[in-house]
């Protein structure tokens, strides 16, 4: 027998019983308690990932500390599943799967469940949408995901006269209006998606280049990758014209870089002191700046006299 392989289990299965008894509380958005019966340990390399599943899977500090307390604990709460196959398809879970394989784990507790691809979206997503942090890609993918489940479900976007994206904020925490701001991220070309995860760019300024033809989104991604500033008015300034006349890229660049190369202002100024050197206590601030201007006057014809002659 495989020692290691039957301790695990066995560590799964005493973890559950001690955190919750003998009736365990599912997460996500089953609302079910389930016996401990219901509980099966299924091999990790039996389990796949729920198909365009948006949330990351991340190996950083907290992935760390998920795997230091299933090491020493065990897995507290079991995944949720669903036949596929000769394998079973993840639907809540992903990351405690993954910290039990880095944590040498070979199986991990599971509640199977038979549930259509829509009821599945809608549990995984309800899963995963209150964690303590989302990147603004996972909340935007993951939304659209269950608004188009939900619609395929009633098979209209309205129930009872509330529109689905309603339905959704006030479940997510956040109004339909938010979620409407989210599902345009969408638009995005993955790589500039990448940038608004990253703190690269903000979420005003990637509303607006949502709203950009891909093409025109591909040039302001040129420009962005190589560290080129932007403003949300210089990107709604290029829809405008792009909607009016048709953008190409020289024009693109040309509005992207206006400011970049646009003369800064000169402010100068001369002190109280060094003034002093040169007028009289009782000239005022406009006797001071005639006498300047006309000086700068003649300092400039003079300039033009000593230029050079064409021979």
């Amino acid at each position: 027998m495989d020692t290691g392989r039957y301790n695990n289990t066995k560590r799964n299965k005493e973890a559950v019983r001690m955190a919750y008894g003998d009736e365990i509380l599912l997460d996500g958005g089953l609302k079910e308690k389930v016996s401990r019966d219901e509980i099966v340990n299924i091999p990790i390399d039996k389990l796949k990932s729920f198909k365009d599943h948006p949330f990351k899977v991340l190996d950083d500090e907290k992935m760390t500390e998920l795997v230091e307390s299933i090491t020493d604990n065990g897995i507290m709460s079991p995944v949720i599943v669903r036949p596929s196959g000769k394998s079973y398809e993840l639907i809540s879970g992903h990351r405690r799967t993954h910290a039990a394989k880095l944590a040498g784990l070979k199986e991990v507790p599971a509640v199977i469940r038979e549930m259509s691809d829509d009821e599945a979206t809608v549990l995984m997503v309800d899963a995963n949408i209150q964690r303590e942090f989302l990147y603004p890609s996972e909340r935007a993918k993951s939304l659209k995901m269950k608004i188009d489940s939900l619609n395929n479900m009633m098979k209209y976007g309205l129930r009872n006269g509330v529109r689905s994206r309603d339905i959704v904020g006030k479940q997510a925490g956040i109004t339909g209006r938010q979620v409407q701001k989210y599902l345009s991220l969408n638009k995005l070309l993955p790589e500039i998606m990448n940038m608004l995860d990253e703190k690269r760019i903000n979420l005003a300024i990637a509303l607006e280049i949502a709203g950009l033809r891909r093409e025109v989104q591909h040039w302001v991604y040129e420009h962005l990758s190589i560290g080129g500033p932007i403003k949300v008015d210089v990107v709604a300034k290029l829809k405008e014209l792009d909607e009016e006349d048709g953008l190409n890229q020289d024009i693109t660049d040309y509005i992207l870089n206006k400011d970049v190369f646009k003369p800064r202002p000169r402010k100068i100024s001369i002190s109280e002191n060094k003034l002093s050197h040169y007028f009289p206590s009782y000239y005022s601030q406009e006797d001071i700046e005639g006498v300047i201007f006309k000086l700068l006057d003649y300092w400039k014809e003079n300039q033009k006299e000593e230029e050079p002659k064409n021979e």
